[in-house]
């Protein structure tokens, strides 16, 4: 009801800008060019006067890896030109993977499992991730999962900026730079892609994309776009299958306004994978997983960690140009999902807690409360709604051009771990986790995690972009003030009924650009960022089987606030692109994001690690076409480290000066892309150096290579038709190798404290596995 309404709301906006302009259809040309100017639209002058891009596949720069950027911050680009070339499974995370600053951590071939990614040591729930305006990271926890967002044919462009959001982006928890993503548009003609892939494990994917090409005389298009994809998991047993939606409407003005709604929707279920130990790994390597054999005792039997998840996302972008000096960009969106992290417990029917409640059960219904029982107790978020909208007014006057914008979030997030029962065949009741619970005598549901979050945001935001000399020297300025609020109530027996959390902060920005020659320029910035706890901080959290406290609520957490400067110089000439960036960060109340086990699902909480400081440098080089060869090369060096000693009890590890946690010294990627137009073919080698999972530094997973290609050929046309088939490689050579930090720990070994005493190990660090060699095929057809 409430998605159909919200829809309703943006196309009833749409048909108010035609009403309201009673303007014919806008040029295409000048269109695009507004569509990619690298700073927001102003007015119609000001589009005018910035160089139009051109992004055809054969005179890509570095084949769609590189864009040529003008702004005053770090900015790594790829294209449609690139993203057609993969294999058309991967998440954005792995498209970005090569990317300077970008550390992606796969946990299977095809990208089903959403694994992770860090830029610049900064973990995926540090950076915020944006599709046609709309936030996308969970904004309770601000993990990220992009294998529920856009399908990678649907992508017209993903921009990834290292080092700090923008002032217009709807994020809270960005410190580590933001990835925006826009749709294709849709085409002026009618036309249709149908498109089939199979590959290794029985892996299959099914696609369809319909264009409905100019309707009428309305100055209208639109497509959707349907697909689906089954893949066998590559070690252990299991099954991840999804069906996606994507869709574009689009109704340009001629005097430069915008109308669109965007509409994304999927419907996945996934078993996951164990991120196992150190130890495990060496001593079983891939095969360290969940168990394939049911025993009624076994909480790892891969049965019970299937978890289903669905997910809508709207947004209506509206650009509206009242004249050459004023404008307005609304964008209204609206969030939804329901899904569940998979898990199960064994316990004791004469000894069940909810909170700290205990309860005596017969839950197998044999007349006695002696046994032990496995349950179903996964954690559910049954739903989250969260609407919101990015408004703002933008003034030309002389030389500066001026903007002043509110943002407003609200979410409503409930989230609950019940007890259901467990099938003959090992398999939960229901996966979903909300049918067959146990009840209470006076019908109360049993849980041991039960709580409702409501956030509210509320940000406003002022900046001033000056340009001189011709426009060779561009200089923004800006603040932006955000309000948070969060109010929890946890409706477990024992527990605090009623928690909540506030944080105003002011974060300003300066950052200039020169435009030496028309090749050559400089750029610097200074940016500072927030990051309010997440709700996980509003609640305690309790063993089902003991009702001992597992995680400490801690609303008084401190909001992590951090500084970056970078420093660099592109060159962007006839045949070589290339850039340098010099950075530095300071972090107070470092959050740092780990994976911990409670009732035996993988659950993500966050440490504060207090002061941190890295600094580094990324390259970036690619060329234009030269004999149908368009290399590319990045790199980083970067240099993380913990400021202060982390205090365990009444006692401190001696971390400072430690390396911080998923913070490789050393990456780098050389890719190499062929296409002439009917042959391609291309290769990607990246090498990513060793990383700590500890604070303490005393255990770590080793540097890696990973190695993917891909080939292909477009047939001449036939009957109307344009076919393509394309084979790409992912882990050529079949490395076996951890790929990424899941869940960190303060120390894995016991160690001498500052003060004299002995610290015992705080915890066990876990890993991703990356996956195997695999190969798919993909036949395609356009229409």
């Amino acid at each position: 009801m409430r998605a159909s309404t919200f829809l309703s709301t943006a196309v009833i906006g749409n048909l108010f800008c035609v009403v309201a302009y009673a303007a014919p259809v806008a040029d295409t040309k000048h269109a695009a060019e507004k569509r990619h100017s690298p700073s927001p639209r102003k007015s119609i002058k000001a589009a005018q006067s910035r160089p139009e891009v051109i992004r055809v596949a054969a005179e890509s720069v570095a084949g769609g890896r590189m864009v040529p950027q003008n702004g005053t911050k770090s900015r790594s680009e790829i294209t449609q030109a690139y993203i057609a070339k993969q294999a058309p499974t991967p998440n954005v995370f792995k498209l970005l993977g090569n990317l300077p600053g970008a550390n992606v951590a796969s946990a299977d071939p095809f990208g089903m499992v959403s694994g992770n990614m860090t830029i610049r040591g900064m973990n995926s729930d540090q950076i915020g991730f944006t599709v046609e305006g709309a936030p996308l990271n969970d904004i309770g926890s601000y993990m990220a999962f992009p294998t529920e967002w856009v399908d990678s044919e649907n992508l017209n462009e993903v921009t990834m900026q290292q080092g700090s959001a923008n002032l217009d982006s709807p994020v809270i928890g960005a410190s580590g730079g933001i990835v925006t993503m826009n749709l294709i548009d849709p085409s002026h003609k009618m036309g249709a892609t149908i498109a089939g892939s199979f590959g290794s494990y029985n892996t299959h994917r099914e696609y369809v994309r319909l264009q409905s090409g100019d309707i009428g005389n309305t100055g209208m298009r639109a497509f959707v776009a349907w697909s689906h994809l089954e893949e066998p998991h590559f070690r252990g047993a299991g099954d991840d299958h999804k069906q996606h939606v994507d869709a574009k409407l689009v109704k340009d003005w001629t005097n430069g306004s915008r109308s669109t709604v965007a509409v994304t929707f999927d419907d996945s279920m996934k078993v996951a994978y164990l991120n196992p130990s150190l130890s495990a790994w060496q001593k079983y390597g891939r095969g360290a997983n969940y168990t394939e054999a049911f025993s009624p005792t076994d909480t790892k039997y891969w049965k019970l960690h299937q978890s289903p998840y669905r997910v809508l996302i709207l947004s209506a972008p509206q650009n509206i140009v009242v004249n050459e000096k004023l404008g307005f960009d609304f964008t209204p969106y609206f969030y939804w999902n329901s899904g569940t992290i998979a898990s199960a417990s064994l316990l004791s029917e004469n000894s069940i807690y909810s909170g700290t409640q205990k309860y005596s059960i017969d839950l197998n219904g044999n007349g006695t409360t002696t046994d032990k029982v496995m349950m179903y107790t996964p954690f559910g978020t049954p739903y989250v709604y969260r609407p919101g909208l990015v408004s703002k007014v933008h003034y030309t006057v002389g030389r500066h051009t001026l903007v002043f914008g509110y943002w407003f979030d609200w979410s409503r997030q409930r989230m609950v771990n019940p007890y259901s029962t467990v099938g003959e065949n090992g398999g939960p009741a229901n996966v979903w986790g909300y049918l067959g619970n146990v009840k209470l005598s006076d019908g109360t549901r049993l849980a041991s995690y039960d709580n409702l979050t409501i956030t509210r945001v509320n940000t406003l935001f002022f900046g001033d972009t000056f340009n001189a000399l011709h426009n060779r020297l561009c200089v923004e300025a800006g603040i932006k003030e955000s309000m948070v609020t969060r109010i929890g109530y946890n409706y477990l027996p024992g527990a605090q009924y009623r928690t909540s959390m506030n944080a105003a902060v002011a974060t300003p920005n300066l950052g200039a650009r020169y435009r030496i020659d028309s090749h050559n320029q400089v750029f610097a910035d200074v940016a500072t960022n927030f990051r309010t706890p997440t709700l996980n901080a509003l609640y305690n959290t309790y063993s089902a089987s003991t009702g001992k406290v597992a995680t400490l609520a801690n609303p008084s957490q401190k909001t992590e606030y951090s500084i970056s400067e970078e420093l660099g110089y592109r060159y962007q000439g006839d045949v070589l692109n290339g850039s340098i960036t010099f950075f530095n960060y300071n972090f107070t109340n470092r959050q740092v994001s780990t994976q911990v086990t409670i009732n035996n699902a993988q659950i993500t909480q966050n440490i504060n690690a207090g002061g941190q400081t890295s600094r580094g440098v990324d390259v970036e080089l690619g060329l234009r076409p030269w004999h149908h060869l368009r290399p590319y090369v990045s790199a980083e060096y970067l240099h993380a480290t913990i400021d202060n000693n982390y205090q365990v009890g009444s006692d401190y590890l001696r971390t400072a000066g430690k390396t911080a946690v998923r913070s490789p010294n050393v990456q780098a990627s050389v890719g190499l892309d062929y296409d002439d137009g009917t042959y391609f073919a291309g290769f990607a080698v990246k090498y990513v150096g060793r990383q700590f999972s500890t604070f303490m530094n005393d255990q770590a997973m080793p540097g890696y290579v990973n190695a993917d290609m891909n080939f292909g050929y477009r047939a001449p046309k036939i009957f109307h038709t344009h076919p393509e088939i394309r084979l790409n490689l992912m882990n050529v050579g079949n490395n076996k190798y951890l790929s990424g930090v899941a869940g960190v720990a303060a120390s894995s070994r016991a160690s001498q404290g500052v003060y004299g005493s002995t610290i015992a190990a705080q915890g066990s660090p876990t890993y991703y596995v990356a996956g195997s060699f695999a190969a798919l095929v993909t036949a395609k057809i356009d229409l």
